[in-house]
Formats: structure tokens, C-alpha cells, sequence
């Protein structure tokens, strides 16, 4: 995904993260900072808009439509 937003010239970044299993049921997960997970991002758009939202949503919210330059 990173080698697409980079190919399209996209101000993203995708960077891989450690996750240690310390369990059945359990690990850790590396603190990435200035970051959003994708759970906060849907629970702040579906708040805000009083439905379920999702990344989709997200992408339309600050990007533009689909079919604008800035979404493309």
C-alpha cells in the first residue's frame, strides 16, 4: 500500500509496526506517535455524523469526492 500512495504521489505513509504476542489472548503492540487507529477514526466519524461510519467516510471527509483531483 505504502509503494501505491508513493506511485500516486499521496501525502501518506504507511509504516510497518511490532506486535509481540505475549498470549493466548493477549500482546503488545508498538506506540506509533501522531498516529490514528482505525477504530478511533470510525468512532469520531460516527459520532460526528450520527451513523456508522468508515474509512471510506474518512477518506471522502478530507479528501474530497471520489471523483475530485484530491481524492484521486
Amino acid at each position: 500500500m505504502n509503494q501505491i500512495f508513493k506511485r500516486k504521489s499521496l501525502k501518506l505513509k504507511l509504516r510497518p509496526y511490532e506486535i509481540l504476542a505475549t498470549g493466548r489472548d493477549c500482546g503488545l503492540i508498538e506506540f506509533v506517535t501522531d498516529t490514528l487507529s482505525i477504530d478511533c477514526i470510525r468512532k469520531k466519524m460516527s459520532l460526528r455524523y450520527n451513523r456508522t461510519c468508515d474509512l471510506y467516510d474518512y477518506f471522502r471527509k478530507n479528501f474530497g469526492q471520489v471523483k475530485s483531483k484530491e481524492f484521486i
